[in-house]
């Protein structure tokens, strides 16, 4: 019964399925799946018409839960191109507004180098070919559902060019308006710095005491302490422009927490640096515990018996957080929130694997988030998106397009972007004082940055760069991990590469990967397994224990198990064989064997399988 209307109304919905396809002009047999949702989770259980569920199926699109659809893309930087390399013509550039070259000259040639402006982005291949589809599908919902003139038109990627569309981070709620100048083979998403960093960050404040443990003893340090002491200077990389970051110089592992409230130990993936913003948020509980975070900083917050991670701006006193005492998690409140400047110019970050969260000061919260952004047409956000879908729970209205930034302002975003170099060069005189060590603030004003442009009109224009590239796209187009499917493929490579690196021992690669990573998997999933819950499929009732009589006692439906045998034994055939190949210590040989006993007493023997001829040459 609904808690709005009060009243209990029956549908079929075979009914309203037909009539729909009969408005929208479809045959039935065109059409063979049309996928919705189990239940509504907003406040007022809106639905949407089923004509634009329709109308998506039949181009094979998929839709967020705020009803717009979305491209994720990882995010890298990019200040100049060139007709040619981003499959736009010198005439349809000018178009867009980009008439001379860097030299001030008259843009004519394909290989002539252009400055990109702030707010336009390239879009892949990929994004390209699935964006000319939303169009499509918003030509038509237009003229279908609203008797209204299509507005792209769009037969190709071409026709998509100077057309808006909004960038939104993760765990966010302001989109970034953008306007699609061009096109890139590699599958990323290539725009201005300023874009990116528009986009926010979230991140730790430097006295954020962290727990750590190096595999013989823990140790609480500051988190500055932990990145600047770990942070590898011979392979640094940059993030967004202006964020540094780098794989940690040893091997560090903390304490997590999944959304059902259980602790873990997982290895720290990467260290990073960023600029402070102006203000920060501080939190203090009834237990007297103490954090400061970014205000998009993700926090964690129980909801009911799981945890759910909503923004530090949405986080309000008295709300219940998960905190570590001894060794178990239990549950403290906030009882004091308020917003200090930050006292520092920095502000640190770790990644850390798996659930994503890290123990800080004693809470629970979750890491700074990844470079992993989405785009959306601009019209889509317009007329699909709705408040009216958001789940009424905490949190749900993270990742909505709730506010649109029509322009960029290079001094109100993030401050990692004002680190940017724009000169064609470094003066001898910053080389020289190298060799005195000199402090970096008395070479400062050496250097052309974007810091010392800004409120001028150089802030926006006027950039220059120090080395060219022939083509952004002549390098590797996609990460060779997101090309090999099965983790068992991945694996293989990445010991297969650790065989070929003779700085490499390939045995402890091996051992490193049963330690961190396939041990504490089949562990957990084990466990896991001893303590599941069993939900019906007909109406997702979920059950403590397996009913007596073997079916649902609401419905009557199959009762199905939460965790499955496969997901326990995944990496157990794998182990094994690192055990075999690899010559890994007693200890952790010994470790897979009694967990490999453990899954044995728990599920019984494997069945011998068909065996043929060829597996006996």
């Amino acid at each position: 019964m609904s808690p709005v209307c009060s009243q209990v109304t029956s549908l079929n919905v075979k009914q309203e399925y037909a009539a729909a396809m009969e408005r929208l002009g479809i045959r039935e047999q065109s059409l063979t799946m049309v996928k919705g949702v189990r239940g509504l989770i907003s406040r007022e259980r809106t639905i949407e018409p089923m004509e634009k569920g329709i109308l998506r199926a039949m181009r094979e699109l998929f839709v967020f839960k705020d009803g717009t659809i979305r491209f994720d893309m990882i995010d890298l930087p990019l200040t100049h191109i060139r007709p040619e390399e981003v499959g736009v013509t010198p005439e349809r550039l000018r178009e867009l507004g980009y008439t001379e070259d860097i030299e001030k000259k008259p843009l004519t040639s394909p290989s002539q180098v252009v400055e990109l402006k702030a707010q336009d982005i390239l879009l892949s291949d990929s994004c390209a070919e699935y964006m000319v589809r939303v169009a499509q599908f918003l030509d038509e919902l237009l003229e279908k559902c609203y008797g209204l003139p299509p507005f792209y038109r769009v037969k190709t990627r071409e026709d998509l060019l100077g057309h808006l569309a909004i960038g939104l981070a993760p765990h966010t709620s302001a989109g970034v308006l953008a306007r699609i100048a061009g096109f890139s083979r590699a599958n990323v998403g290539y725009a201005h710095p300023f874009f990116h960093a528009a986009k926010r960050r979230n991140c730790f404040y430097g006295d954020t005491g962290i727990e750590t443990f190096d595999g013989h003893t823990w140790c609480t340090r500051s988190i500055r302490q932990i990145v600047t002491e770990n942070f590898d200077l011979s392979r640094p990389g940059i993030d967004r422009l202006g964020t540094y970051y780098s794989d940690p110089q040893s091997t560090l592992l903390v304490r997590t927490v999944d959304t059902q409230g259980k602790a873990h130990l997982r290895r720290v993936t990467s260290v990073s640096i960023h600029r402070a913003p102006k203000a920060l948020i501080r939190f203090e509980t009834r237990g007297g515990r103490e954090i400061v975070v970014t205000p998009d900083h993700a926090m964690l917050v129980w909801d009911l018996c799981s945890l759910r991670k909503i923004r530090a701006v949405e986080v309000k006193e008295g709300d219940p957080v998960p905190v570590m005492i001894g060794e178990a998690v239990l549950t403290d409140h906030i009882s004091r929130r308020e917003i200090v400047p930050a006292p520092d110019e920095r502000v640190y970050c770790l990644t850390v694997t798996d659930e994503h969260t890290v123990l800080a000061n004693g809470i629970f919260t979750g890491q700074c988030d990844g470079d992993e952004d989405c785009i959306m047409l601009l019209l889509d956000g317009l007329i699909n998106f709705s408040r009216s879908f958001l789940p009424e729970t905490r949190g749900g209205s993270m990742d909505a397009p709730l506010v649109l930034t029509t322009r960029i302002d290079p001094a109100e975003i993030d401050k990692e972007s004002h680190n940017l170099d724009v000169g064609p060069g470094y003066p001898l005189e910053l080389y020289l004082s190298t060799l005195r060590y000199a402090h970096p603030k008395e070479v400062e004003g050496l250097i052309d940055r974007v810091g010392r442009r800004l409120g001028t009109p150089a802030q926006l224009e006027g950039f220059l760069f120090t080395h060219d590239t022939s083509d952004i796209s002549s390098g590797p187009l996609e990460s060779t991990y997101t090309k090999l499917k099965s983790m068992l493929e991945k694996l293989e490579a990445e010991l297969e590469l650790a065989g070929r690196i003779r700085a490499v021992d390939e045995d402890d690669v091996a051992e490193r990967v049963l330690t961190t990573h396939f041990i504490r998997d089949l562990q957990g999933n084990l466990s896991a397994f001893s303590k599941q819950k069993f939900r019906c499929v007909k109406c997702n009732t979920s059950y403590r224990r397996m009913p007596l009589a073997g079916k649902c006692n609401r419905c009557g439906g199959n009762i199905i198990p939460t965790v499955h045998e496969g997901s326990v034994k995944k990496y157990l055939e794998m182990s094994r064989d690192i055990c075999t190949r690899y010559r890994v210590s007693e200890y952790t040989r010994q470790r897979v064997q009694v967990l490999d006993m453990a899954i044995e007493s728990t599920f019984g023997q494997e069945k011998s399988q068909q065996m043929g001829l060829a597996d006996f040459m």
